[in-house]
């Protein structure tokens, strides 16, 4: 899926013909690579402090990813609040999920890693999306043993790159619940999701009640994995682009 300039997150953003439906969840991937009306863009709608915050990266790739995330989030939002994207007003729960003021509607969910953002909308549902860079991790058996649940370590042994199909599936449920690493990781069983044996899991962990989460793994581009995860029933997913 290619990724969206900021000229073309602008473009899509003002074509109010895409109306948005329940039960679907649209999948935007922005890209981090910049020219100068990109950035223009991005940073006309961004508030003093999401600008100050931006700066205070030291690495240009860094200031690049908080750029495109926050201001392609405020043009993406805006096509479907019908406001101006410099007058949306965000706030952060309890466990640091970003979530609109004035908004009960849409639900939303923002990852980055490498050279992309990807975002996720919905209505009627919460939801959660993460893309990670595919990188070597000699850690990685480490890391599941102490994590992720018996299933997912034995389906890991016998999966040659599986560890950020787990991952990136774990995650999306995490940020859909909202509850942050409150919930352990080892919780939240996805191994039917990456075997291709269901669509849903129900997840059970202490202080909150059972609920199903419907998910998926994206296929983004090479190199990077990515999911997602919706409260609730199943959504359709309709990938933004610009073609």
């Amino acid at each position: 899926m290619p990724a969206l300039s900021g000229v073309q997150v602008r473009e899509l953003a003002r074509d109010h013909t895409r109306k948005y439906e329940r039960r679907r969840l649209d999948v935007w991937l922005l890209s981090t690579h910049m020219s100068e009306a990109d950035r223009d863009i991005y940073e006309c709608v961004l508030t003093p402090g999401e600008q100050q915050r931006a700066q205070r990266f030291h690495f240009t790739t860094d200031r690049c990813r908080s750029i495109v995330g926050r201001g392609g989030l405020r043009w993406i939002l805006s096509s479907y609040c019908g406001i101006p994207p410099e007058e949306l007003v965000f706030q952060t729960g309890l466990y640091g999920k970003p979530a609109l003021v004035g908004f009960s509607d849409p639900a939303f969910n923002v990852s980055h890693s490498g050279e992309y953002v990807l975002i996720g909308v919905a209505t009627g549902a919460e939801c959660g999306i993460d893309i990670e860079r595919k990188q070597s991790r000699l850690e990685e058996e480490a890391i599941a043993r102490r994590y992720f649940c018996p299933r997912e370590v034995a389906w890991l042994k016998r999966t040659k790159e599986g560890f950020f199909r787990l991952w990136t599936a774990k995650e999306a449920v995490i940020k859909a619940v909202g509850n942050g690493l409150s919930i352990p990781l080892m919780d939240i069983d996805v191994t039917d999701i990456v075997e291709g044996q269901a669509s849903a899991i129900t997840l059970r962990t202490a202080g909150l009640p059972a609920q199903v989460l419907w998910m998926q793994e994206l296929v983004v581009v090479e190199g990077y994995h990515a999911a997602v995860a919706v409260t609730g029933e199943q959504h359709e997913i309709r990938w933004l682009s610009n073609n």
